[in-house]
């Protein structure tokens, strides 16, 4: 037999599904209560966000594609040469400030060019002294003697056009001496008739015999004195000639001149480029000293002591920090209303922080007219696509030292229009 608090236990067994189906049921219908309240506020909210979607695009343009940029200055060697030594310092991802010296290349290579135009400079600025000294000397010396050849010829020509004419007079002396001695001869022989018939005494034809000879004598001597006279005539026309050939000679004066000119303007064009190889010289020389040209961050290293570098080769990059800004690339559709000035926010992806900026300027051109093979419509084989015009965008704030904003970082921009 089955005692009576078994049969008790069996009733409740029996029982108890029966008294708990309520329960279960009313949890059921309050858990889809609330289910039903959770769809419908999360319907609620779609219907409002895609109700305020068009009021939101009338206010404000945004897109993710957008990135920060900055300048990468890349650190080429300007001369080829052995790379002697590379600052510890000059690692990847280290900072360094503008004008430290990041590797030094031999300077062996450079040293002798530069001291053996050194040399060159040095002679060739003495042989451009001489010249102008010389120039100095013959500029003076040249126009004296010119002048001097000048005057012996003007003075020599006067001489002889003196004695051309004291000729003539003594030829009019020599005619006038021959009549009167003509007449006096005449005189003589008609006296010497007459005192031979002694019609006359002897003194009077003395007297006509003694002017008789004494014109004969001045005769002679006015003959002798143009005689002399041609003979000078004949000197003075040789030195004339002998003058003239000076002159001839002094004429040369000017391409005297010309030549030392010539010769000051030639080792001047020498010395010049001379200078200009030394200080060539010298610069490649200076170039063995590498340094940074911006602060930055050193990235790219591609260089190591001992390294063969050429003109030209990249050994390492720096990026600087402080010059950063964003790009953005909108599709043309949402530049309609955008203006240089407007605000933007920024949402940094590796920070999930926002930043605030505005609109600095906006593209010339559209992304796929900068690509490398811009497309050609011409051709017929058109499908128009929505482009994106890249628009740049100056950073207002700036982030924490523990958050530094790099070029390449992925941003999300949002433009304020209105």
């Amino acid at each position: 037999m089955i005692s009576k608090p078994a049969v008790h236990q069996i009733e409740d067994i029996h029982t108890v599904p029966s008294q708990r189906k309520p329960a279960v049921s009313l949890r059921r219908r309050i858990h889809l209560h609330h289910n039903a309240r959770t769809i419908a506020i999360i319907l609620i909210a779609v219907s409002v966000c895609i109700a305020a979607y068009p009021v939101y695009t009338l206010f404000y343009v945004s897109t993710s594609d957008a990135q920060i940029d900055g300048h990468i200055f890349p650190v080429n060697s300007r001369v080829t040469g052995t790379v002697k030594w590379v600052y510890p310092g000059a690692e990847d991802t280290r900072y360094v400030a503008a004008g430290t010296v990041l590797a030094r290349l031999d300077p062996d290579d450079y040293t002798p060019s530069v001291e053996k135009l050194q040399g060159e400079v040095q002679s060739q600025q003495s042989q451009l002294q001489s010249a102008q000294l010389d120039l100095a000397i013959i500029k003076p010396t040249a126009q004296s003697r010119l002048e001097a050849a000048r005057g012996a010829v003007a003075e020599a020509e006067a001489e002889l056009a003196e004695s051309i004419a004291d000729t003539q007079s003594k030829k009019a002396h020599v005619v006038q001496a021959r009549a009167a001695y003509d007449l006096a001869e005449a005189d003589r022989q008609r006296y010497q008739a007459l005192v031979s018939t002694h019609e006359i005494s002897n003194s009077e034809y003395d007297q006509r015999s003694t002017e008789a000879t004494t014109s004969h004598e001045q005769v002679a001597i006015a003959s002798a004195e143009l005689k002399a006279s041609h003979t000078r005539i004949e000197a003075l026309r040789q030195k004339l000639s002998q003058r003239k050939a000076e002159l001839v000679a002094a004429s040369v004066v000017p391409q005297t001149i010309d030549t030392a000119h010539a010769r000051v303007s030639q080792v001047d064009g020498q010395l010049k480029e001379s200078l200009a190889q030394l200080r060539e010289a010298r610069l490649n020389l200076g170039y063995t000293t590498i340094v940074a040209p911006v602060s930055g961050i050193v990235g790219q290293r591609q260089v190591e002591p001992g390294q063969r570098v050429q003109t030209g080769q990249l050994m390492l990059t720096v990026v600087p920090t402080n010059d950063l800004w964003i790009t953005a690339y909108f599709k043309e559709t949402q530049l309609r209303h955008m203006r240089i000035g407007q605000p933007a926010t920024f949402r940094i992806d590796s920070y999930g922080r926002r930043l605030r900026g505005h609109v600095e300027s906006i593209g010339g051109a559209t992304g796929a007219k900068y690509s490398l093979l811009p497309p050609e419509n011409s051709t017929g084989n058109f499908v128009k696509v929505v482009q994106r015009i890249p628009v740049r965008f100056h950073i207002d704030e700036a982030m924490g030292t523990n958050e530094p904003l790099l070029p390449g970082m992925s941003v999300e921009v949002s433009v304020r229009l209105y």
